[in-house]
């Protein structure tokens, strides 16, 4: 990996960091909570570039398990096509 990749993926990680938003009502917990573990999947998976372990794993461990994008509900999926249907 060099520099340049380096700075790419942090780079791209700090931009996640900085649209990360907090529930509301416009953001679920559910968005929330996926766009947290993205970051600290990425952050780790970063770490494990650099240095050869995952963070609090043995050099030899697999590392931790890949987390399950949990389901969109069907309320926003079809609010999602309503506003796409409108703008065209």
């Amino acid at each position: 990996m060099t520099e340049r990749d380096i700075v790419q993926r942090l780079h791209a990680l700090c931009l996640m960091a900085d649209r990360h938003r907090a529930p509301s009502h416009r953001h679920t917990a559910e968005d929330f909570i996926a766009q947290r573990d993205e970051i600290r999947d990425g952050l780790r998976r970063c770490y494990r570039e650099l240095t050869g372990n995952w963070p609090d794993h043995e050099a030899d461990a697999a590392g931790p398990e890949r987390r399950q994008h949990l389901p969109v509900p069907t309320a926003i999926l079809r609010h999602r096509e309503r506003t796409k249907a409108a703008r065209a």
